[in-house]
Formats: structure tokens, C-alpha cells, sequence
């Protein structure tokens, strides 16, 4: 036996082969067909549409034949790729040095007589062949040979639209995700920037009926301020994030000192906390840093600690943060009005969502939560939550450094 030399581009031939995601799908009755029809017309029991990898001979489609494959080093269409003529025929194995002692002319199927065309691609790599094969010696003529090679090129038409079509659905699925994301993008404003400005409408509201002092007015429009500023700031971070991610950037990482970016998070929510009478504590660990997208965990924590403020009145809402050998945990914790067992379960329902009031009767969407999941998870996070009625609430996530 003599096997089938590798052809010098074999690498390249290889690259362009897996390309079409074809290995190892299942049969198709469009390329069944084609094998039926080979089979019929060069009047032999056995035809085969192989696709030819480093190591074996696999068939998209089979007539005459149970294996799913043949090892590479014993096949005929080994050789058929790298034969010069258009077809490569051999009328009597036992005859042929190259095939005589060969495993599948000695053994099952007991091969006698082999023709095979090679699937040629648009590129001009061999992809396989489409191939007949006989338990005895024989001979196709001219318009069988004629034949399979126009059902060697509707072969690669099947294998350039089943191409196609997977790059189509890729497609659709990928404007269905970009649809999705700007449907994501609006909610996420729409629920960050109600309770800000829900903030500020309540210190206009407040001023305008003149029941507080000159002192007092002066300051909260001074909180005010600062609140409308953090609230731009917020905007600008979602234009920004909102734009890679439609543009398909993803995520980008870069070192966060965590502690600075919860002592800014804080100053954005100095006004409703204070309209609550509640105290903001950062326990996180002066030297933590994490390899991260900023503008994702600002949000993260931002729906945190706005959602621990809306359930906590003259309490203390801690952020802690620390390093676990690979990973750092940070835990955002209250000490509001917590949740019953049944409220947990139905935390991160993205099909059943629904809003809590808080303490003071604030209104949400019923989306933070799961939106912060979602982007935990998407940064290859874990956000786990502890609760006990009445006594307050922790959420707990922990990342891969």
C-alpha cells in the first residue's frame, strides 16, 4: 500500500475546509441525494460525498455503506486530491500496487473499482471528493464521468450555501442583539435617571413651597446641583458604553482602583441619600484594583446602591471589597427593610420582573436588578443575595481578576 502524499498547501486546504462548519453536522437529504443519484447513474452499490480532514475521510453523505468515515492514510480520495487528472479512476484494485494490500480491498468493503472527482471550491482548494466505488472490477464512461463531475460542482454549491446561510443567520441573530442592546440601553436610562431627578424634583418641589429656611433651601439647591451633575455624568457614561457596544467593541478593560470609584459613586447619591437620612460607608480596601470596564461596574454599583437606598430609611448602606486569591469579592449591604424568602426567588425573574416601592414610596421599572445580572455575568461575574426581612439586605458578587 502506498499512501496518499499531503500536498504542500494541506494547512491552507485545511483552513479553508473548516470555514464551512460542515464536519461532523448531520446528513442532509440535499446531499443524500446527490450520492443516491451517483450511485444510480455510474451503476455502482457504494458512492460517497467525502470531506477530506488531516486525519480521516469523513462523508457528508454514504450510499452502500455503514462506516462513517475512513482513516486519511488509507483512503482512495487522499489520493484523489492530489491526482492531476479531472477524474481519478482505478478499474481493479488488486491490480494497482498503490491499493492491493490496501485495508479496504483486503477487508471491508472489500474494494474492487474506484472513481472519484474532487470537490473544488471557489477559492480552488480541493475540499473532498464526490465518489464511486464497486466490489468489482469495472469502468464508467464518458458521460458518467461528465456526469459526476457536474454533481462534484453542485456538491460545492450545497456546501457555499449552507456557507451562506449560516453567515445569514449570524447576522440576524447579531441585528436581533443589537436591537435587544438598544432596548437595554433605553431602559437602563430610564431607570438610572428617574430616581436622580426624582431627587431634584422633590428639593424644587420642597423650595417652592417656601417651608424651609433661607439655610436650607440654599444648601439642597446645592445638592441639587451636584445631583443634576452627577446625573450628566451617568448620561454621558451610557452614550459612551451604549455606542461601543452597537459598534461591537464590547467590553473594554482597564485598572479600577475601586475604592475611588465608590467614593465617586457616593458623591452622585449625597442627595437621596441625605433625603433619607442615610449614612454611605466604603469599607473597600484602600490598595484594590480589578481589570475591568468601568462604565459596566459604575452601573453595577450605581443600581446597587440606588436600590439599597430605596429600601433603607435612617440605616447605613456599606460597600466592602476585598481580594480572595484570584478573585475580588465586593458586596454592597443595607440595613432597610430586606426581603422574605419568596421576594429572593423571584429577584432575578427576567420574565416576571415587577417593582417594589421603597420607603418612601419610590417608584422603578422592576429592571435594575436583572440588568445588573446581566452585566455581571457578561464581565464573568457571580451575584449571589442575602436578605432577612426587616433587617436588611446583602448583595454579593465576586470577578476574576
Amino acid at each position: 500500500m502506498v499512501p496518499a502524499q499531503i500536498p504542500s498547501d494541506d494547512q491552507r486546504r485545511l483552513k479553508e475546509l473548516h470555514r464551512y462548519e460542515v464536519l461532523d453536522t448531520s446528513y442532509e437529504a440535499e446531499f443524500n441525494d446527490v450520492a443516491q443519484l451517483a450511485a444510480t447513474i455510474c451503476k455502482t452499490p457504494i458512492a460517497l460525498i467525502s470531506l477530506i480532514d488531516s486525519k480521516r475521510q469523513w462523508f457528508k453523505a454514504k450510499v452502500g455503506i455503514e462506516l462513517n468515515e475512513f482513516p486519511r492514510d488509507i483512503s482512495f480520495c487522499g489520493h484523489t486530491i492530489i491526482a492531476d487528472t479531472e477524474v481519478f479512476e482505478i478499474t481493479d484494485t488488486s491490480e494497482d500496487e498503490r491499493f492491493l494490500d490496501n485495508p479496504l480491498v483486503i477487508g471491508e468493503p472489500y474494494i474492487r473499482y474506484y472513481a472519484g472527482v474532487p470537490l473544488i471550491n471557489q477559492n480552488g482548494y480541493k475540499m473532498g471528493t464526490i465518489s464511486v466505488l464497486d466490489t468489482k472490477p469495472g469502468e464508467i464512461n464518458a458521460e458518467q464521468i461528465f456526469t459526476l463531475q457536474t454533481l462534484a460542482r453542485q456538491v460545492v454549491k450545497l456546501l457555499d450555501q449552507n456557507l451562506m446561510n449560516k453567515q445569514l443567520e449570524s447576522q440576524r441573530i447579531k441585528l436581533q442583539q443589537q436591537m435587544e442592546l438598544q432596548n437595554r440601553i433605553l431602559s437602563i436610562i430610564a431607570h438610572d435617571v428617574r430616581n436622580p431627578i426624582g431627587a431634584v424634583k422633590s428639593i424644587i418641589e420642597l423650595n417652592a413651597r417656601k417651608i424651609l429656611s433661607q439655610q436650607d433651601s440654599s444648601e439642597l439647591m446645592n445638592m441639587a446641583g451636584k445631583q443634576i451633575d452627577g446625573t450628566v455624568e451617568l448620561l454621558n457614561n451610557l452614550v459612551d458604553w451604549g455606542s461601543m457596544q452597537m459598534k461591537g467593541k464590547g467590553f473594554e478593560t482597564e485598572k479600577v482602583h475601586v475604592r475611588t470609584l465608590v467614593s465617586n459613586m457616593f458623591k452622585s447619591f449625597e442627595v437621596m441619600s441625605s433625603l433619607k437620612s442615610n449614612i454611605m460607608v466604603n469599607l473597600v480596601d484602600e490598595d484594590l484594583f480589578i481589570r475591568s470596564d468601568i462604565n459596566a461596574i459604575r452601573f453595577i454599583l450605581r443600581n446597587l446602591i440606588s436600590n439599597a437606598n430605596k429600601f433603607t430609611m435612617e440605616g447605613v448602606i456599606t460597600v466592602y471589597a476585598h481580594k480572595e486569591d484570584k478573585k475580588v469579592m465586593v458586596s454592597v449591604s443595607d440595613t432597610g427593610v430586606g426581603m422574605n424568602a419568596e421576594m429572593q426567588a423571584k429577584l432575578f425573574d427576567g420574565e416576571h420582573y415587577q417593582s417594589t416601592s421603597g420607603t418612601s414610596n419610590e417608584k422603578g421599572s422592576g429592571l435594575g436588578l436583572i440588568l445588573t445580572k446581566d452585566f455581571i455575568e457578561m464581565l464573568g461575574g457571580t451575584i449571589t443575595v442575602e436578605s432577612q426581612q426587616d433587617k436588611g439586605t446583602s448583595v454579593i458578587m465576586h470577578f476574576i481578576d
